[in-house]
């Protein structure tokens, strides 16, 4: 072998052979020899040699050559060629005639079983499961049913010295994080596909809905889209309960735009393009608002009205329950630090409704029932003033439902706040059918005026946040609900792996399984949404009464930590 490159430090004690240096194996090889252990790079295209060659010092591998060489000294090989397992058993099955007997095999399939492997490449296989290879600090490690328990500890050992963290789990196409990660970016692609949104609305809903990093169509485009189209046209043909890819990816493809590896996907990664400004209101959005309702939802938004110079008023049924609302956001806004003389000029609460009559904004929030929005909406019709900007904060209805007894389709739209409304940045801002470009651009004054973010989407259940966030909480039920992993693996790997600020278990327990039954069930009822019916585990976390931190001593992880298998969180 050539001598260590100047500067290096000491070589680790295993040497590490990876077949195949397209993306997946060069990002591996690099990962390895940053860490200093001793990699072996083997293609027989000599493109990619070069290409691995071109790698700096301290990241190239020690050796780069055609196959076989360099298999037979390794202390731990790496198959990373692509999938199909078509391709990949000729290429393990060459490996396995060059091993050292007990070396074990990684390869890199993340869609095709080990039991279709270990017949080519023999019985020490196992899975390395990622979706980033630009992301390798964690990773989900399957194990072929005959591997040895040395074999187990090898790879374990190795992975540790390469700093990345292994996470155990069950052989099944797309394995954990990645699939479930899939399947909600998938989505993602297909709201752009269907013009319901924007790329940067749909990307900056979840950084700002979620606490993303990047958006899901970022995420895609690291990924690379020709390989994510690829691995999900394969779980879509898997009968692991994934929709075919979202046709915009073969329309990106087809224009040689894969994501980042090629400067263009769903976003440019050159010099910036000039932002199209959006339109601007035709006169002023008014400073005079009422938002009507007392609890969490209707007490927050009040606060970030004030907060924003608005004169509020803040509706209740009652008025015992409009003092109750009253104390509590009078109490949020002197913990804010906002002076007491300019909240009692700025805000009130009462249970009169004539307050309706001389107003520029009503915002709704009351109970999530259909039938009380549409007797809500009916009454502001035909009691508040021309013009008068009627907005509805469903999180999950659709708009045009909620707020068509109103009478004036150019005057209403959905205004979606998020919980808690004072905190979060995001803003969803939905159009009905006749809502005017005049209003639209009314509530986006309005929201910025707040120091909110907003993002625009069509009219249909969910909205983008929880569109995309409750059908991918339901998928994770039904890994629970086969047995398949446990909860503390399963937000082990989400959060590791899949790079999730929160498990989809705790998660779960935060927003409440009640509220992602309801919702479940709304996406599922509108076809454009493509979503499943409500994960069986999921009814029975509510018919139980386990809703979460809501319900103390009966959250959503108490029950479900009896209802998954033992499988360990991590080797």
């Amino acid at each position: 072998m050539p001598d260590q490159p100047d500067g290096a430090s000491t070589p680790s004690p295993y040497t590490v052979a990876v077949v195949g240096l397209g993306g997946t194996g060069l990002a591996l090889a690099r990962r390895l020899a940053g860490a200093g252990l001793t990699v072996v790079g083997i293609d027989d295209d000599p493109a990619a040699l070069v290409r691995a060659g071109q790698l700096g010092p301290h990241e190239r591998p020690r050796t780069l050559t055609r196959f076989p060489a360099g298999v037979t000294d390794a202390d731990l090989v790496v198959e990373a060629v692509p999938e199909p397992a078509t391709v990949k058993r000729p290429v393990l099955a060459r490996v396995r005639r060059h091993l050292r007997p007990g070396t074990p095999v990684l390869t890199t399939a993340l869609t095709t079983p080990l039991t279709d492997l270990d017949e080519a490449a023999g019985d020490d296989l196992f899975a390395l499961r990622f979706l980033r290879a630009d992301h390798l600090d964690a990773v989900e490690v399957a194990r072929a049913p005959g591997a040895s328990d040395a074999a187990a500890e090898r790879v374990a050992r190795i992975l540790a010295a390469a700093g990345i963290t292994a996470h155990q789990v069950v052989d099944r196409p797309g394995s954990l994080a990645p699939g479930l990660l899939l399947g909600l970016l998938n989505r993602a692609a297909w709201m752009v596909h269907d013009g319901y949104a924007g790329v940067e609305d749909v990307d900056t809903a979840m950084r700002l809905g979620c606490g993303w990093q990047e958006g899901p169509l970022a995420v895609l485009d690291a990924i690379g889209l020709d390989t994510a189209r690829d691995l999900l046209s394969r779980l879509a043909e898997s009968g692991a309960g994934h929709p075919a890819p979202a046709p915009v990816l073969d329309e990106l493809i087809a224009r040689g735009a894969l994501g980042r590896k090629t400067g263009r996907g769903f976003h440019r990664y050159g010099p910036a393009d000039g932002a199209r400004r959006p339109a601007e209101p035709t006169a002023p959005p008014g400073r005079r608002v009422v938002v009507v309702g007392s609890g969490t939802m209707a007490t927050g938004m009040a606060e970030c009205f004030v907060r924003g110079g608005f004169d509020t008023t803040l509706l209740a049924r009652t008025e015992e329950k409009a003092r109750a609302a009253a104390e509590r956001v009078e109490f949020a806004l002197s913990r804010a630090g906002a002076p007491e003389e300019g909240r009692q000029a700025g805000f009130t609460a009462t249970a009169d409704r004539s307050v309706l009559r001389a107003v520029d904004i009503v915002v709704e929030a009351v109970v999530e029932d259909l039938a009380v929005k549409r007797r809500l909406f009916a009454e502001l019709g035909a009691v508040c003033a021309p013009r008068t900007l009627l907005a509805t904060s469903t999180s999950s209805l659709p708009v045009a439902a909620c707020t068509e007894p109103a009478g004036r389709p150019a005057d209403v739209l959905g205004l979606h706040f998020f919980n808690p409304a004072p905190m979060m940045r995001l803003v969803e801002l939905v159009a009905a059918r006749g809502t005017s470009e005049h209003n639209l651009a009314r509530a986006r004054a309005v929201a910025e005026q707040l120091g909110k973010q907003t993002v625009e989407c069509g009219d249909r259940a969910g909205f983008v946040v929880n569109a995309l966030l409750f059908p991918y909480l339901n998928q994770a039920l039904e890994l629970l609900d086969a047995e398949q992993t446990t909860t503390a693996a399963l937000d082990a790997t989400a959060r590791a792996v899949g790079g999730q600020p929160l498990g989809p278990v705790r998660l779960l327990d935060t927003v409440g399984a009640d509220v992602a039954l309801e919702v479940q069930r709304r996406l599922q009822a509108d076809p454009r949404c493509r979503a499943p019916e409500p994960a069986p585990l999921l009814e029975r976390l509510v018919a139980a009464g386990h809703l979460g931190r809501k319900t103390p001593g009966k959250g959503t992880r108490t029950y479900l930590a009896s209802a998954a298998a033992p499988v360990p969180a991590s080797v």
